[in-house]
């Protein structure tokens, strides 16, 4: 055997050690922060923070390892460390609904207690009851009836029930800006800045406010629109809205307000229902074989 191949795979092993200890020291650690969020009454996951910290790793990355791997493995210890935390995964499609599953054990990690639903209502009841910390959602769609996040619009508590990031939480450099399958988490949890976020606004309208007005309106308050989902309402002349924007808005901020008055609807409203995280950009990924 080679001399050199053996000095390399001690190496190896040595590392292999290091990473388990150092794996082993974190948990320890994640039990005690664990411990003191609980006696201090402070949300035990904060999807903002750690997407801060993973962009943190992403830019002093380096090396033959793909930047999608480094995401997906501290994923899994990260998730692997908040294993009791129930989750709700709307699956909608039987073909393909599935893909839905796979993300969210690819951001919560393969040991998490993942609960099928088929209904995204019942999942958005599961967690304003507290019976899952997470749901798991489609991406809004329009002409859908009865769309999901209108219940948003009637959300009240503290924290209410917010979009707080988008699954998956990366997307490769060719890939369009909008993939072919995506989802948006929702929980009980408050929306947080991160410095590089886009932001929803829902609005219940009188359903003569045309959706180019809405456009209008938006970019007249120096809001950058970035897609604008329309859904009819379950009241009689109403529509719903649904307007993705560039940037982070503040839930309690006085923007939702403007907007809503520049519309001229008495009866109208007009609320930030979360955001999520603009999406890593994994720029050194796997490629497929050209013989697979």
């Amino acid at each position: 055997m080679s001399k050199t191949l053996d000095v390399l795979r001690q190496q190896i092993d040595i590392l292999d050690h290091n990473i388990h200890d150092l794996l082993m020291k974190r948990g320890d650690l994640v039990t005690k922060i664990a411990e003191e969020k609980r006696k201090n009454k402070i949300q035990a996951v904060q999807p903002a923070r750690e997407v801060m910290l993973i962009r943190k790793l992403l830019a002093r990355h380096k090396g033959d390892i793909p930047s999608e791997i480094i995401v997906r493995v501290w994923r899994e210890i990260v998730g692997t460390l908040q294993n009791k935390v129930k989750v709700a995964v709307c699956i909608p499609y039987e073909q393909t609904g599935f893909v839905y599953w796979d993300m969210a054990k690819d951001y919560f990690s393969n040991v998490s207690p993942l609960h099928k639903v088929t209904n995204p209502l019942v999942a958005l009841s599961q967690v304003r009851e507290n019976e899952a910390a997470f749901a798991v959602l489609p991406w809004p769609e329009d002409d859908i009836s009865n769309p999901w996040w209108g219940y948003l619009l009637e959300e009240s508590g503290d924290p209410g029930m917010k979009i707080v990031a988008r699954l998956p939480l990366g997307q490769r450099v060719r890939e369009s800006r909008n993939p072919e399958y995506r989802a948006l988490l929702v929980a009980r949890l408050n929306y947080e800045p991160t410095g590089s976020d886009r932001s929803f606004l829902a609005l219940d309208l009188d359903e003569d406010i045309s959706r180019a007005r809405i456009l209008e309106r938006a970019k007249t308050l120096d809001l950058a629109p970035l897609s604008l989902h329309s859904c009819s309402s379950v009241k009689p002349r109403r529509k719903l809205h649904l307007l993705e924007i560039e940037g982070y808005l503040d839930p309690a901020g006085e923007i939702q307000e403007k907007l809503l008055h520049s519309l001229d609807d008495p009866d109208g409203k007009c609320i930030c229902p979360g955001g999520y995280p603009v999406p890593f950009i994994y720029r050194n990924h796997i490629e497929k074989s050209s013989a697979q």
